[in-house]
């Protein structure tokens, strides 16, 4: 399982390299407009007052009156400008990493190579998984430093680092349900079938379109615990605090996709 694991994370370094570079410096880009936001504080959130309720449900995690927030609010500052993107962002890594594990591995014919070895399918699977849980981390972290750097940059950002580490690792456990669902997916359906990977990309984005318009259907709003956005609010989870109970949820969710994948991937046949 351990080889599993170093072959495929070395196989990986420059993709989580260039993310963590290209994120981290995202990062530090969008605060270089914050101070200048907060000098025209007032204007702005007048500006935002006029804007539909469609764009402040969708790009404030489904808040329907812009009178809840302030453009120079750090968590929203944060939840507008940056953690949507990176979670989707990283949350299309993963699911090529999954893919790559099996579907991938089974049409390019690797896959016969990689379990020719002295290795079980379970520890290909758990291999994999660990990888990509380090790779996803050491880009989080990436980010995290980002911000970090930005508030030693500019004083204008208050943001305490504790609600920065808030923030950004707190999509943790959502890419990580991302991510075993991805595995379900591809050991449940077989490799000549070509739309595996379009179910997992709706999960993903087709759960962020839904919460950002969940906020203008009573239908959508009863919808939200079992969407994956609402377990990754930037502003609730900073301004509010943590919810256990949510985190629990999602935790088990991912736990199960990984149960079903851990039963399913010593029945699936593979095109070897």
């Amino acid at each position: 399982m351990f080889s599993v694991f170093k072959k495929t994370f070395r196989d990986s370094q420059r993709t989580v390299l260039w993310l963590s570079i290209g994120l981290g410096l995202y990062a530090i880009m969008i605060m270089s407009f914050y101070p200048s936001m907060i000098e025209q504080e007032e204007n702005l959130n007048d500006l935002l007052q006029s804007y539909p309720e469609e764009f402040i449900s969708f790009f404030y995690g489904g808040v329907e009156d812009a009178s809840e927030i302030s453009i120079s609010e750090p968590a929203g500052y944060l939840q507008s400008q940056f953690t949507p993107w990176m979670l989707l962002i990283l949350g299309a890594v993963v699911i090529v990493q999954g893919f790559n594990t099996f579907t991938n591995a089974e049409r390019d014919g690797s896959i016969d190579v990689m379990l020719s070895l002295p290795i079980t399918r379970r520890d290909l699977l758990l291999g994999r998984l660990l990888s990509s849980i380090t790779g996803t981390l050491l880009v989080l972290t990436a980010c995290f430093l980002g911000f970090v750097v930005s508030k030693m940059i500019w004083s204008e950002f208050t943001m305490p680092v504790t609600d920065i580490a808030v923030a950004i690792y707190g999509a943790f456990p959502v890419l990580l349900v991302i991510t075993c669902f991805t595995y379900v997916v591809a050991l449940f359906i077989p490799s000549s079938r070509h739309f595996a990977g379009a179910i997992a990309y709706l999960f993903l984005i087709g759960s962020y379109l839904l919460y950002g318009l969940s906020g203008l259907s009573d239908a959508l709003k009863e919808l939200r615990p079992l969407n994956l956005f609402d377990y990754y609010d930037v502003r609730t989870m900073v301004n509010d605090g943590l919810e256990p109970g949510k985190l629990v949820i999602i935790l088990a969710a991912a736990a199960v996709y990984y149960a079903l994948a851990w039963w399913q991937v010593d029945r699936k046949e593979l095109g070897v």
